[in-house]
């Protein structure tokens, strides 16, 4: 073993010192032990994303960076077709353009990884948010009746918060006024409300004007998608458990290749693959780049800003707050996470990056722009951290796979919605692990967590859920002479869910 090799050996196996160190010590130590290459190239990427500072390893970041890229590489099948089935504010103009929202998902989330890789130098991959996306197209876009156009003015209009709420102590402010118990109460229950949209687009539920009905689908009629979809899951689920590196993208490919040879195979008019369309090679478009459709998607949301239907509705008020908070604690408690994990493998990481929460309410303004939803950090990041990525080059890596991937968009959308949805399955149950963090035992934080859920799935809107998750909060305090205790600003936010109930009264048909 060369010299250089050993002395990167003993950085990675000296971890169990941290313990006993200061981050200078580590940043000292890491330094003595690192050797630069000698290629002049590669010595430049490796000062600037300081390898030596980090105890960095080339191979391990590159590794790093397409291990998560295989992990959530899901999203650029499961988002646009998710969202694709928003319909334009105009009726008859149709639904959002699919090509539209891959490659605006594709390109924005390629440029903030590059960004986040660059600027925050941690190895952390963003893009378009599970739960995030179904709030905007299924709660605002259908249910809310703004169009895909009023759900991307919505989200365009939260992001200048968000990104003015991460610029200012406003941020500080709003961490400390919401308890941990409402956050983690959101979180599980849109993990269980993304589950629930899954499983209804695998096939099993009945959907009246697209939206699921509690009742069991025709199975006679969905047991194709229906199969496929859950052994999707179930794959994924072992793949995931044995720790396999990009368990979800296998499992995906490998079931819509199945998926892919009997809807090309089986009578074209047959109900068993009426949900598997996408899949029939014979209706394939070969390789076409509907731009233009890209185009409409934008032009239309930008025309929409004079559409009066918009602003007088009170779904788009709420909604723009809805967003903005889910976004903000979704990118605060994903970070927090990312820094703790980054934190036991350089002892460098103290606080979490304001530059990567910036940079994460930013990718929010840019996707919603491009026409896609908005973007968050993502837990995938964790599976490349875990095989030794330390710096923001695995991010870049990140970035640069995305933006290749927007070649291969014609063979991303023969993979089908059931066979995609199982991810968003898998997603909730990574979610619901938060109950273990539920203080159950309080009726403070026992009913809110409740409710939150209840609301969201029989509902199908994730934002009466956040509301009912602060008023449940803010009257269990009341009742159990807790009331001084909590913040007044939950109890003005309390007060304005209240508002948009009786709000909404009025404007259902």
């Amino acid at each position: 073993m060369d010299n250089k090799s050993l002395k990167q050996t003993q950085v990675e196996n000296e971890s169990e010192l941290f313990i006993n160190e200061t981050p200078e010590q580590t940043a000292q130590r890491n330094k003595e032990a690192f050797v630069f290459s000698n290629n002049k190239a590669i010595r430049s990427i490796e000062k600037y994303f300081k390898f030596d500072t980090l105890g960095a390893i080339m191979k391990k970041e590159i590794i790093g960076g397409i291990t998560t890229f295989l992990s959530l590489m899901y999203i650029l099948t499961v988002n646009p077709g998710l969202v694709s089935g928003t319909p334009s504010i105009n009726t008859g103009a149709g639904n959002m353009n699919y090509f539209g929202i891959f490659f605006a998902t594709a390109l924005v989330s390629g440029i903030c990884c590059i960004i986040m890789g660059l600027f925050a130098n941690i190895p952390v991959a963003m893009s378009t948010s599970m739960g995030m996306n179904a709030l905007v197209s299924v709660n605002i876009g259908i249910s809310g009746g703004l169009g895909f156009e009023g759900a991307m003015i919505v989200t365009m209009l939260s992001s200048v918060v968000f990104v003015t709420v991460s610029l200012t102590p406003l941020r500080s402010f709003i961490i400390k006024s919401i308890p941990k118990g409402i956050v983690l109460a959101i979180g599980i229950g849109i993990g269980l409300f993304i589950a629930y949209v899954g499983i209804s687009s695998m096939g099993w539920l009945a959907q009246e004007n697209g939206i699921p009905m509690a009742s069991v689908a025709t199975l006679k009629d969905n047991y194709l998608p229906i199969i496929l979809g859950s052994i999707t899951l179930l794959l994924i689920l072992f793949l995931a458990f044995k720790k396999i590196p990009g368990a979800v993208a296998i499992a995906i490919l490998s079931m819509s290749v199945i998926a892919i040879i009997l809807a090309s195979t089986l009578p074209s008019d047959s109900k068993a693959i009426s949900l598997l369309g996408s899949a029939d090679l014979r209706k394939w478009e070969g390789w076409n780049y509907d731009f233009d459709g890209f185009a409409w998607n934008w032009t239309s949301t930008f025309k929409a800003f004079g559409n009066a239907k918009i602003w007088t509705s009170p779904v788009t008020y709420i909604s723009i707050f809805v967003v903005m908070l889910i976004n903000f604690f979704d990118a605060t408690g994903t970070m927090a996470a990312f820094t703790h994990q980054l934190d036991q493998k350089t002892n460098q990481h103290k606080e979490i990056s304001q530059k990567a929460l910036v940079i994460d309410s930013m990718g929010t303004m840019m996707a919603s722009v491009t026409g896609t939803t908005p973007l968050g950090v993502f837990a995938e990041s964790a599976a490349g951290i875990e095989q030794g990525a330390k710096t923001g080059l695995a991010a870049v890596v990140n970035g640069i796979l995305f933006l290749l991937a927007i070649i291969m968009f014609p063979i991303f959308k023969l993979i089908p919605q059931p066979i995609t949805s199982a991810a968003c399955v898998y997603i909730g149950i990574m979610m619901i692990k938060e109950a273990a963090h539920v203080e159950w035992d309080k009726p403070e934080f026992l009913v809110p967590t409740f409710l939150s859920i209840l609301f969201m799935i029989a509902t199908y809107e994730i934002a009466n859920g956040v509301a009912m998750a602060f008023i449940g909060y803010s009257f269990m305090m009341m009742i159990t002479a807790k009331a001084k205790k909590v913040h007044p600003a939950v109890y003005c936010l309390s007060f304005l869910f209240i508002i948009y109930f009786i709000a909404f009264a009025f404007i259902q048909i």
